[in-house]
């Protein structure tokens, strides 16, 4: 009856040690690599790249947004859903140092930043740029999941977790 008591204690104390040291002694880091940083996809009708790829100064000072700040910027968004999410992504993300832009309308120049820029492809209409001109992600506003995504995304980027 003894051993059995031990062995008990023991069985209940490993884990209760196991969670202490861990709490203790334990970090969780999340990073969101860039993307593009060996081969951006090849985009036809568009001009070669340099690796590792970051958004063009040009387009940067053209968006207006401070270097130290991440960029949401969202192409041609007119669905209900995608309104709705986007209202939802301005509502949760009521920081300073994220800036969020909407082409309501693709003309020439958006269209090709869109394809040749920030290489977003259909379905995807939303680009994540980080201070240092970066594409950290690419989503798209209908679909509530990636939303959730770019959401946790911009949390981990700003280490809010």
């Amino acid at each position: 009856m003894k051993s059995k008591f031990i062995y008990l204690f023991l069985a209940l104390l490993l884990p209760g040690c196991i969670f202490v040291f861990l709490k203790l002694f334990g970090r969780n880091e999340f990073a969101v690599a860039p993307l593009y940083q060996s081969a951006p996809p090849t985009v036809t009708g568009c001009s070669n790249v340099t690796l590792p790829y970051s958004v063009p100064d040009t387009v940067l000072s053209t968006l207006n947004f401070g270097r130290d700040k991440l960029v949401v910027v969202i192409f041609d968004e007119t669905t209900v859903d995608g309104r709705a999410q986007i209202d939802r992504v301005t509502d949760e993300i009521k920081d300073d140092a994220v800036h969020i832009i909407h082409h309501t309308s693709l003309d020439v120049k958006t269209s090709s930043w869109k394809r040749c820029t920030f290489f977003l492809a259909e379905p995807r209409n939303t680009v994540l740029v980080d201070a240092q001109g970066k594409i950290r992600g690419e989503y798209t506003m209908s679909d509530r999941e990636e939303v959730d995504r770019l959401l946790t995304e911009i949390t981990i980027i700003l280490k809010k977790y």
